[in-house]
């Protein structure tokens, strides 16, 4: 942890340093105008003070230099970087140094004259010139100092020098102005300090918050993909990839209660169809005959194998959108969408015959036929009024049709049918709805092979 913070603690002091350096530049390139302007200023005004060819060499010295500046300031924009940034600290600083005393040198025309009026206008300019540094240089003390000083040193001096009691006193003043701004420039800089740290933590915390963010997506995205993956696998059975119970009870469920009750509402007028045109489910629950026998004959690693391989069986039979699923063992259940019920009884008999007429492999490479026993049932049940029977009688009537295929000889597929299927009697429906078996017993529910 120590580790970590002393890495951030250095970090953050880089980041201060070098954005200190950029608005340094910033300043520096739009404030270097006024020294050229300063220049000017003060060749007019002492152009008939102090000889002419000093005045000028020492102005297109400063001009020159400024010039030079801009070409460094070039330079810096096109070559810095975070690893160098001490290099142009450097080159600034000594840039500073010079403009300072090339600005300051002015003073040194006045040893030698009594132009007291034109050393206080000089003194003048040059406090303004150290107030505007105060505004552009404070980011970085030792820039400003380094100019500040250099530039305010030599006509400071030169005040002291000169010994009147005028120009002593102007001295004193501007050296206690020159205290003012610098603690001004010490106050802003902390300031300045203070907002860059804070900006720098910001964006720490900002680009930490858009990791965390774009993990915290990454993680989302694989908890989805993991969900989906986890409700695909708790509705599918493991041994032959077929749905499960399941997903065969509680989702498709009711579902297909919901779209017979929807679909097949009695309809009146011209859009009215007839019975036998409508479509619906067909339900068919598939067992295979002594399936036990598989087992204890050749093991319970064949018994698996035969369970795929019916399944594929089951699958080659009926199309791509109908379900088949495994309730358990070796019960099987299909549910065919939008077909007619005299397609149904066609379907039934293909799967009894597919399977009987396949070979299945079992463990040691051997081969081995099998049979099995349907029940089915379309659903809607009545014709005129399918609401009155749910899918839960529906799946105790084709129960019931596998065990009387069971009970007749085995690899037999029974169909069930309704004696009063095309009644407008509601309350002969409802009553086979409540006592099935007593319906089958009077014979208003058949089963038929």
């Amino acid at each position: 942890m120590r580790i970590e913070n002393s890495t951030v603690d250095s970090d953050r002091e880089t980041y201060v340093e070098i954005e200190r350096t950029k608005i340094l530049v910033k300043n520096l390139f739009a404030s270097m105008p006024s020294s050229l302007i300063n220049s000017i200023i003060l060749v007019v005004v002492l152009w008939n003070v102090i000889p002419r060819d000093l005045l000028v060499i020492w102005c297109l010295i400063n001009i020159l230099f400024v010039l030079v500046r801009y070409v460094v300031i070039g330079f810096y924009r096109r070559g810095f970087r975070q690893s160098n940034y001490l290099f142009w600290q450097r080159v600034l600083l000594l840039s500073f140094i010079i403009a300072g005393l090339l600005f300051g040198s002015v003073g040194l025309f006045f040893i030698n004259t009594n132009q007291l009026a034109y050393m206080v206008f000089l003194y003048f300019v040059v406090g303004g010139m150290v107030a505007g540094s105060l505004g552009s240089y404070h980011n970085n003390l030792v820039m400003f100092f380094s100019y500040s000083i250099t530039v305010f040193i030599i006509p400071t001096v030169i005040l002291f020098t000169l010994g009147t009691d005028i120009t002593t006193s102007m001295a004193v003043l501007g050296l206690i102005f020159f205290a003012i701004m610098s603690v001004n420039a010490k106050r802003m800089n902390t300031d300045l300090k203070v907002f860059l740290v804070l900006r720098y933590d910001n964006n720490l915390l900002i680009e930490q918050f858009n990791k965390e963010k774009l993990n915290t997506e990454k993680l989302n995205r694989e908890l989805i993909v993991k969900n989906n993956e986890l409700k695909r696998i708790s509705r599918i059975d493991p041994l032959t990839g077929l749905k499960n119970r399941h997903y065969l009870f509680d989702i498709l469920k009711p579902r297909v209660e919901n779209e017979i009750n929807s679909l097949w509402m009695e309809r009146t007028g011209e859009n009215k169809r007839k019975p036998s045109d409508l479509s619906g489910y067909g339900v068919i629950s598939i067992d295979i005959d002594h399936f036990k026998k598989v087992n204890d004959s050749y093991g319970h690693n064949s018994g698996d194998m035969v369970l795929k391989q019916f399944s594929d069986r089951l699958c080659e039979t009926v199309r791509q959108d109908d379900v088949v699923g495994r309730i358990g063992g070796e019960e099987f259940l299909i549910i065919l969408k939008g077909t007619k019920e005299s397609n149904l009884c066609v379907l039934a008999e293909k799967i009894r015959l597919h399977v009987a007429n396949s070979i299945f492999k079992v463990t040691d490479n051997r081969e081995i036929r099998i049979t099995c026993s349907l029940g089915f049932v379309f659903y809607p049940f009545f014709k005129h009024h399918p609401g009155k029977m749910g899918i839960d009688h529906i799946f105790y009537l084709v129960d019931r049709a596998l065990y009387v295929a069971k009970e007749n000889g085995r690899n037999l597929a029974v169909k069930v049918a309704c004696a009063e299927g095309d009644s407008r009697d509601v309350t002969l429906l409802e009553s086979i709805t409540q006592d099935l078996n007593k319906a089958i017993d009077a014979g208003q529910v058949l089963f038929e092979f």
